[in-house]
């Protein structure tokens, strides 16, 4: 974040659009952001869309260009959309998957998804509790099967074989996450 002579502070937001219906919600999504901080006039913040995903990769042979790596890092946050495409492989016929990319570089070991029904919102449950579901999921996000990721083996089309690594200082790591986010 930078802080500017009147006290405003610029927030530079990396914008990953995305593949599928990545870059149709994008639009929107940005346009609400900008909406909802349009009344903080301490902030000016502004989007920067990055080049990254399989539709990329398909045009350029690249699926996270060392550019918009660089840009991401640099940035105050990151908002990005679905990534990858099922008829869009890597020659090994792999996924294209630069999120994951994204995440390992950045050590981003925490996905946070948070759960709650909004009073006068469509709820598809239907048990009258679930007004009251107001949750946080945290998953780790670069351990587990995401550890071996480009570096799994594959026997043609007869099997592949990836490895679940899970350490005990990305644990703890998560974990504290877990139980300051509450």
């Amino acid at each position: 974040m930078n802080d500017v002579a009147a006290g405003v502070k610029n927030l530079d937001i990396a914008v990953f659009d995305g593949d599928g219906i990545g870059p149709e919600i994008m639009a929107p999504t940005v346009a609400l952001i900008r909406q909802a901080t349009s009344h903080l006039p301490d902030y000016n913040i502004s989007f920067e869309s990055l080049p990254a995903g399989a539709g990329h990769y398909a045009r350029t042979g690249q699926s996270l260009p060392e550019k918009s790596l660089a840009a991401a890092r640099k940035a105050d946050a990151i908002l990005l959309a679905a990534m990858g495409l099922p008829s869009i492989r890597y020659p090994n016929g792999t996924e294209i998957s630069p999120q994951i990319d994204l995440r390992m570089e950045l050590n981003l070991y925490a996905g946070v998804r948070p759960v709650t029904i909004f009073p006068g919102a469509p709820c598809p449950l239907g048990d009258k509790r679930a007004a009251d579901v107001d949750f946080v999921l945290i998953r780790e996000s670069t351990e587990g099967l995401f550890a071996s990721h480009g570096k799994g083996t594959i026997n043609g089309n007869e099997s592949a074989t990836e490895t679940l690594v899970i350490t005990r200082a990305v644990s703890e790591k998560l974990f504290d996450f877990a139980f300051k986010a509450r």
